[in-house]
């Protein structure tokens, strides 16, 4: 087989597969706010430009957006090293049951 690898390699290759995957999964988000809202701006425009609505989905979703950033890739080392500190409470607290 191979070489073991340790916690912390292990902790670290986890946290960065993660912080693909919620990359990925922001950079969908946003392609489809993008794509959407465009179509909500050239329907308003086209439809109705005497009653300007598309700033509404505009900013509610932009909100939406702003806080899967924040929580999903700006703050999501943190989150994870958090957990991670948890589960080895959590961890320890057992092991000390088991004495």
């Amino acid at each position: 087989m191979g070489e073991e690898i340790s916690l912390e390699e292990y902790k670290k290759a986890y946290r960065v597969m993660v912080a693909e995957d919620e990359k990925r999964g922001f950079l969908t988000h946003l392609v489809v706010y993008v794509l959407v809202n465009a179509m909500l701006i050239v329907i308003n425009l086209l439809y109705s430009p005497e009653d300007i609505w598309f700033f509404y989905p505009l900013i509610g979703w932009g909100i939406g957006i702003t806080a899967h950033y924040l929580w999903g890739v700006r703050w999501l080392e943190k989150e994870l090293k958090k957990r991670e500190a948890i589960a080895e409470y959590r961890v320890r607290e057992i092991k000390k049951g088991m004495k």
